[in-house]
């Protein structure tokens, strides 16, 4: 195919599952796409471009390999990411259903129609989504990897936090190189549901997995939560400290400052 897949979708669901701002419409139509004529290779250009945040380059790519041939499940499937990092909610819907009336089996769709729920608030269609395509058993393990920390999270924010850590422990057991930005994400959301469960001890083992990687500031600031919530304080302040030097000015840092603020004084 010449370009890594696996890394792409990875790298497309970050992108499109956690809100990248920025989408970059000033440039130009880019020359590969002008010159070519193959529907495969404009997808691939397409989902390449989904990858960097090259929003008007992939809806072009997509839009023209459609045109040569309309009736690719995948390619429908890329450009309805594309609208739903547009905003483009009636687009993007009706393309992941046209994908799904093309090819019934290609169940990466219902990962990404599970992130345009989630994105639209709807989070009982998120879950019905990403379930639909845990129930393939023939899915990949690293698109299920995928699939369980975009589960996950949405179980976090309806507060099924038990709920939640099973699938993220599930992903969690995939091996997945920690170059891969799925690596981290699924580490720190355990970690998160770990602490929210009332699991100290077992967040700090995800979180020491990361160690291997430069310092995070939301790595910081669970590691954090969970020394507060052994009673180890002075470890508590260096790690919440910490965040406030790595994101000053964010949402991030506030949080930080106030559990701070409410740490038992170093006297007591």
């Amino acid at each position: 195919m010449g370009v890594d897949m696996r890394r792409l979708c990875a790298t497309a669901a970050l992108v499109c599952a956690l809100g990248v701002p920025g989408l970059a419409w000033a440039q130009q139509t880019d020359p590969l796409v002008a010159n070519s004529d193959d529907p495969i290779e404009l997808q691939q250009l397409g989902v390449r471009f989904i990858a960097t945040n090259q929003t008007r380059n992939a809806l072009e790519a997509l839009r023209k390999a459609l045109e040569i041939y309309p009736d690719n499940a995948e390619t429908r499937m890329w450009l309805g990411v594309v609208y739903t990092q547009m905003g483009e909610d009636i687009a993007a819907e009706g393309e992941f259903h046209r994908a799904l009336e093309i090819n019934p089996q290609l169940t990466e769709v219902h990962n990404w129609f599970g992130v345009y729920w989630a994105r639209r608030g709807n989070f009982d269609a998120s879950i019905a989504e990403y379930r639909k395509a845990l129930a393939d058993p023939a899915y990949p393990n690293i698109s299920r990897a995928r699939v369980q920390v975009n589960l996950g999270n949405v179980l976090m924010q309806t507060g099924e936090h038990e709920q939640a850590v099973r699938e993220l422990s599930a992903a969690a057991r995939v091996s997945i190189p920690s170059s891969d930005p799925l690596f981290s994400l699924i580490n720190l959301s355990l970690a998160e549901g770990l602490v929210k469960t009332g699991r100290p001890q077992e967040a700090l083992g995800a979180l020491e997995r990361l160690e291997v990687l430069p310092p995070d500031p939301r790595g910081s600031y669970l590691t954090g939560l969970a020394y507060r919530d052994l009673g180890e304080f002075g470890q508590a302040r260096d790690h919440l400290s910490r965040v406030l030097r790595l994101a000053p000015g964010t949402e991030l840092s506030r949080d930080a400052l106030s559990t701070l603020e409410s740490l038992p004084s170093e006297s007591n």
